[in-house]
């Protein structure tokens, strides 16, 4: 592919791109809010827009001094450019989301290109873009995937400098910049993978002079002017308690213990990346001989100290959640379609029975969301919706695996992705179109139908037991939130449109009696509170 005309290769990546947003925008614009940290970003920055105020982070009335400011400012930019101010939708708040994770399948090629070659860069970024995390990333309203590209384009230059390709003072510039913004979006994360890789680079090989471009004073002194002075502000501002939040209560627990009760053991991320890193598993299980052999090569090695130790770290910390391993993936995805074709060959009939087995997990991923609906009375859910992805993506795999018996290990891979799209584009849609996963929507449906009635443009919520950040982004952050322990007497009050939003306690069979009748009731699954929830809708205009 590299002696093809210059327009061909641009027809080729411009085929890259669509391939990322066809993968990506199913569900994009219809999967409702979800609980908790997409809500809790969107209304964070909802109210930046509605205060003006840029350096302060507030969900409510309360500060939110969890992350640094950068995702807020992305989001806020969105809106703004959107024209719709604070009734923005929440698809307006995932833009930048969207913007991130097409930045990062770009840029995994670009990285593919200067390691192993443009054609092998172009189908590991497809393959990556397939993937079910980073597909989930792109679509809400979080940091992650942004924060991935600014990883990546950090990775970007320090591949070709050891690569000895030639580094120019502008990809200088890029680096520091990329790591000032992730800086800004998540702390020390997002530099925290050029560093463990540069470091493990440097101790292997016993040399870190190919480091010394990027010790240059003006890209340093300009990524230090874009992130100290809301550093500053903020620490200011604050009186030093975003310091104490972000470090001492996000931080720090997550490292010392399961934070909010999602600690698992060391191994979990590896066994969790037969589904979260699928398609691309079965391909880089088969390619594990050839990177075996090929370790002592600059390419190969390059990828290798980018994922080892930042794994490591993410299965030593207690706390696990799926997308912590999500900046790992654009290498595995190279070391897998740049050593495919070897590995066809390498590998020994076990190997390829467990290749075999990992083809499966995507399709168990949705059979278990057709049998969760199935099971759970879920409603009326697009079944047939997500029965034809799933026929759709085993066809095309079909293809691939008949690629893989010819040794044709490129069809093999674009096989792979595309399956991988199709699989994971229908199983998002239809998540999105599950009442019983967005117990909040069904509640407000109600809340809004009540409001109606009474001729209000919409409800005065309140949660009682109930305080799901979704609720708080329904009623535009006016929602009031009371634990389940409060006394009736201050959690109802009489007036026009008042709508209370009860969480039955468990040992409860039927609502007490109440001075606001229950209107209606909701059942499901509160996603961010990992638990089956029933929701008493309670008619407070008549209250007395």
């Amino acid at each position: 592919m590299s002696d093809l005309a210059p327009s061909r290769l641009r027809w080729r990546w411009a085929a890259l791109v669509l391939f990322a947003f066809l993968a990506f925008l199913p569900a994009f614009f219809t999967l409702p809010i979800t609980d908790r940290d997409e809500a809790r970003f969107a209304q964070a920055s909802r109210q930046m827009v509605q205060s003006g105020d840029l350096v302060d982070i507030r969900f409510q009335d309360e500060a939110r001094h969890k992350k640094p400011i950068g995702i807020y400012w992305l989001q806020t930019a969105a809106v703004t450019l959107s024209g719709q101010g604070e009734a923005a939708a929440i698809w307006v708040y995932r833009l930048p989301s969207l913007v991130g994770a097409v930045l990062a399948v770009v840029l995994v090629a670009g990285i593919g290109a200067a390691l192993f070659g443009p054609l092998p860069g172009l189908l590991a970024g497809a393959l990556f873009a397939a993937g079910f995390v980073i597909g989930g990333e792109a679509r809400i309203a979080k940091t992650d995937a942004a924060l991935l590209a600014t990883i990546l384009a950090s990775q970007a230059v320090l591949a070709r400098l050891y690569l000895r390709q030639a580094v120019g003072t502008g990809l200088v510039f890029a680096f520091w910049l990329a790591v000032a913004a992730g800086l800004l979006l998540k702390g020390p994360i997002g530099p925290m993978v050029p560093l463990f890789t540069a470091a493990a680079l440097a101790a292997i090989d016993r040399r870190g002079g190919w480091l010394r471009p990027l010790w240059s004073p003006w890209p340093i002194l300009l990524a230090l002017a874009v992130t100290l002075p809301w550093f500053v502000a903020i620490t200011i501002r604050s009186e030093g308690a975003f310091w104490v939040g972000s470090v001492g209560a996000d931080l720090l627990p997550k490292v010392a213990a399961g934070q909010e009760g999602k600690g698992a053991p060391p191994g979990t991320h590896l066994l969790l990346a037969l589904f979260t890193f699928w398609p691309a598993t079965p391909l880089l299980i088969l390619a594990l001989p050839a990177i075996w052999r090929a370790r002592a090569e600059p390419a190969t090695r390059f990828c290798l100290a980018w994922v080892i130790p930042v794994w490591l770290l993410f299965e030593a910390v207690p706390t696990k959640l799926i997308h912590y391993t999500l900046p790992t993936y654009p290498a595995l995805a190279l070391l897998a379609v740049a050593h495919l074709p070897a590995g066809l060959a390498l590998a020994r009939p076990w190997l390829r029975a467990v290749a075999g087995v990992a083809v499966l997990p995507g399709f168990v991923l949705a059979a278990a969301v057709l049998t969760f609906a199935a099971t759970t009375g879920a409603g009326p859910v697009p079944v047939g919706l997500l029965v034809g992805a799933m026929i759709g993506a085993a066809a095309v795999m079909a293809l691939g695996i008949g690629a893989w018996r010819q040794q044709r290990a490129h069809r093999m891979v674009l096989a792979f992705a595309a399956a991988g799209a199709i699989l994971h584009g229908g199983l998002f849609a239809t998540l999105a179109r599950m009442p019983v996963l967005w117990p909040t929507e069904g509640a407000l449906a109600l809340a809004d139908t009540l409001a109606a009635a009474q001729g209000c443009a919409r409800p005065r919520l309140t949660g009682w037991g109930y305080d799901e950040p979704s609720l708080v982004w329904k009623g535009t952050g006016e929602t009031r939130l009371f634990p389940g322990s409060a006394p009736a007497a201050e959690v109802l009050r009489p007036g026009p449109c008042e709508v209370v939003v009860r969480r039955r306690q468990a040992e409860e069979v039927a609502p007490p009696s109440l001075a606001c009748p229950v209107a209606g009731t909701v059942e499901g699954l509160a996603i961010g509170a990992g638990r089956f929830v029933t929701l008493d809708i309670l008619d407070c205009r008549s209250a007395s």
